[in-house]
């Protein structure tokens, strides 16, 4: 017959609650709640020329789990032709929210805001220099390597990540000219390496 002490622990595992009087230790795995990402295939896309680096912060949640991350970022596109301007060049920074849903997929929103350059509009000739504003909103999967809940997760306080992913950006106050009809909203995927720590 089992006793009373050993039927306790075999609750506990399968309820996974402590008991009173048992040793409940908590971890000691670090956490990874801060990351910096770097996006890999805008930058050498004809007519886009992006480069984009993020940081980000865990503010609710656990790593490798249900959580919130805080975006924050630069948006960088110098001096790359273009179907409405002959070159444009835009400085942004980048605030927004990550949340993940189930284990690496999550959905985010960003906004940008910055200063926009277009030389020689393919419609009137003229330059534009204006603020301007993007809206982004993507889903994606991380994959992680040696950061909680990813591939060899070993307790390493330092770990990796790869994540595409799919959605678009629209502008919310663009001037480069006139458009000629041509939309200002994009379909975009973007494959973001990162290390998390």
């Amino acid at each position: 017959m089992l006793s009373a002490t050993t039927l306790t622990l075999l609750l506990t595992a399968f309820a996974g609650q402590p008991t009173e009087g048992l040793d409940a230790r908590p971890s000691t795995a670090p956490t990874h709640r801060w990351a910096v990402e770097v996006e890999l295939i805008q930058p050498f896309l004809p007519e886009v020329g992006i480069i984009s680096i993020r940081g980000s912060r865990t503010l609710w949640g656990e790593s490798g789990g249900v959580r919130g991350d805080l975006l924050l970022g630069a948006f960088i596109r110098p001096n790359v032709k273009h179907d409405v301007v002959e070159t444009i060049d835009e400085y942004l920074l980048a605030v927004g929210y990550r949340q993940y849903i189930w284990r690496g997929l999550h959905a985010e929103v960003a906004l940008l805001g910055g200063w926009v350059w277009g030389q020689n509009n393919k419609l009137d000739g003229e330059d534009y220099s204006n603020p301007t504003l993007l809206g982004e909103a993507l889903v994606g999967y991380r994959f992680g390597f040696w950061e909680p809940g990813g591939f060899y997760a070993d307790g390493s306080t330092t770990g990796v990540y790869v994540s595409p992913q799919f959605g678009v950006i629209q502008g919310l106050v663009t001037d480069i000219g006139p458009r000629g009809g041509k939309s200002d909203t994009f379909l975009q995927a973007k494959l973001l390496v990162g290390v998390s720590f």
